[in-house]
């Protein structure tokens, strides 16, 4: 058994009884692949420093229940789905994980999240998800557009969301994860405000809000 695992796995089972996480239908097997994905990026991150928590709760809470966030508030996700600025792999190894169906392009232009994204794949048998090490303007550049397009790390302001519009397709939406000043004066002309869901992550009590948006044709 691997050190922590079962810290993590009580923590989980608190986190996913507390609304509106609560709502989420998760198998066993869904619930054991989200442990092994924080269990993995304990492990990597102590070579790799992709982040400073390492509390169970903490870790469950920004990666897990952030990144579920969407599912948790009943927020429809279609397929093909781009994770702009992906990091590690997050919120679409989550999301992958407790959608199954779901069609992910995973981008990021950092090649030690990309490798980790890819480890996750390959360790949990994921099919349908393709992590990219690639610059988003170089995606942007392909002319591709997708059905989802989220964004919970990414920087570069208003510059950043022109791109992530440019990858909406006219069909489809953005999905801006966003912390509790945010307003609707940061978006871009080239994207309207649909929604601004807003919940508390249940350990720390932080604000957090999910922004669907949709692309001005």
């Amino acid at each position: 058994m691997v050190p922590g695992k079962p810290s993590l796995l009580s923590t989980l089972e608190k986190a996913l009884g507390i609304t509106p996480w609560s709502t989420l239908d998760l198998s066993l097997e869904q619930r054991r692949k989200l442990i092994l994905l924080i269990d993995e990026l304990i492990r990597w991150n102590k070579t790799f420093s992709f982040t400073s928590l390492t509390q169970p709760r903490d870790l469950v809470e920004v990666f897990i229940l952030d990144s579920l966030a969407p599912l948790a508030l009943g927020i429809p996700l279609a397929s093909p789905l781009l994770d702009a600025g992906c990091g590690p792999g997050f919120p679409s190894l989550p999301l992958k994980i407790a959608y199954p169906n779901l069609k992910v392009v995973a981008v990021d232009s950092s090649r030690k999240k990309i490798n980790f994204a890819r480890h996750i794949v390959r360790l949990l048998k994921l099919k349908d998800y393709k992590p990219l090490q690639e610059r988003l303007e170089d995606v942007a550049a392909k002319k591709e557009t997708f059905s989802t397009v989220t964004a919970r790390a990414l920087t570069g302001g208003r510059d950043a969301l022109e791109l992530v519009a440019s990858l909406v397709s006219s069909e489809g939406q953005a999905l801006l994860y966003v912390g509790r000043e945010w307003s609707p004066s940061l978006l871009p002309p080239s994207i309207t405000l649909e929604e601004h869901h807003r919940y508390t992550l249940p350990f720390s009590g932080k604000v957090r809000g999910l922004v669907t948006a949709i692309r001005v044709v």
